[in-house]
């Protein structure tokens, strides 16, 4: 059995990748290497898989956006020819993401989605604060390639609240597939990111289904420290995780703070002994993210630049000419030679891009 080397860093001797993941700092797959035990997460050295927790993949992770993706199991419902549910097929499944973790599922990314004919999916929170749910129907076999949204025959989702930390799928029938049992004999719902959602890609579900293990892709946000804002945090450095030429910003959809690199600035935000933090882009060398139209010059943050001689204005959106041909003429010295001459003059003005 092969096994799936994990990466080590030259400078922490931590390991920072996983089969194809690479684990960014404040996460690791120790405490020692991770900002927090709330940021350690599981690597499968057989498989290379990296997971939060043993349960759930792990298949992003984002310091831009502050976000983590990971894979979630679809709920699904099926029915034999006499209506009764096969209880070998159902599933529904609990995540929990824990009241006092870093972690809360986003409400901006993730919708609630049902697929089935006679299907009936209700999404709830472990405290029961709230119940949400919508009914798929569809009086034939459906075709989704041609589909560009689920809200028609067989498709229907609806969104989740804020701050939700927590989940559990049911499901139900309410002739029991008696009426389409010919062509749909089981119903899916399962949470799925938006971004990565695109409704052609899927049938109605089968009980052949429960044999492949399926995954919908679930966005987390998550912080680096949960219960702190950022100006107590900088109050005590301790609780401070942001680094050099980063900024901190308090989350909005709960407790806790996030940190981000400074605009002109590109790297990991999160201060480490070891992590040389947001370094300065130098603009000059991505003219097509950064125009220029003269002279480029980087700065630390920022770059700038100018027109070259003769133009004027802003080098970085057009420099306009302002030199002008205004006479041109021939003269003829005494001794046989001829001269031409022109003269221009810094008084026209014609945007050059």
């Amino acid at each position: 059995m092969a096994l799936a080397l994990t990466t080590y860093t030259e400078k922490d001797n931590c390991e920072r990748r996983c089969g194809n993941m690479i684990e960014p700092y404040p996460f690791g797959l120790n405490k020692s290497c991770a900002w927090s035990s709330d940021h350690v997460l599981f690597c499968n050295h057989i498989s290379g898989n990296l997971s939060l927790g043993k349960k759930n993949p792990v298949f992003n992770i984002s310091l831009e956006s502050g976000t983590m993706t990971i894979g979630v199991d679809r709920a699904l419902d099926c029915y034999d020819e006499n209506g009764r549910p096969l209880n070998s097929t159902s599933r529904s499944p609990w995540v929990t993401l824990g009241e006092d973790r870093h972690y809360t599922l986003s409400d901006i990314r993730n919708k609630f989605t049902v697929f089935g004919c006679d299907t009936l999916g209700l999404i709830r929170d472990a405290p029961e604060t709230f119940w949400r749910g919508c009914f798929s129907y569809c009086g034939h076999d459906v075709n989704f390639t041609a589909e560009s949204t689920c809200s028609g025959p067989g498709c229907c989702q609806t969104s989740i609240p804020k701050s939700l930390r927590s989940f559990n799928i049911s499901m139900s029938s309410a002739m029991n597939y008696a009426s389409v049992y010919n062509f749909s004999s089981c119903g899916s719902a399962f949470l799925v990111d938006q971004d990565s959602f695109n409704v052609s890609d899927y049938k109605l579900p089968v009980p052949h289904d429960m044999r492949v293990k399926k995954y919908s892709n679930v966005v987390l946000d998550w912080v680096v420290e949960r219960d702190l804002t950022c100006k107590y945090a900088q109050s005590n450095r301790s609780k401070y995780a942001c680094g050099a030429n980063s900024i901190c910003y308090d989350f909005k959809k709960g407790k806790g703070y996030r940190c981000f690199c400074e605009v002109g600035y590109t790297g990991n935000p999160y201060a480490s002994q070891l992590s040389p933090g947001c370094q300065d882009i130098d603009e000059c060398k991505h003219p097509r993210q950064y125009p220029c139209h003269g002279n480029c010059k980087n700065k630390q943050g920022s770059y700038t630049c100018n027109c070259p001689f003769g133009m004027s204005g802003d080098g970085k959106i057009g420099c306009q000419s302002r030199l002008a041909i205004i006479a041109t003429g021939i003269l003829f010295p005494r001794d046989g030679h001829s001269i031409i001459y022109v003269i221009l003059a810094l008084d026209r003005e014609s945007t050059c891009y």
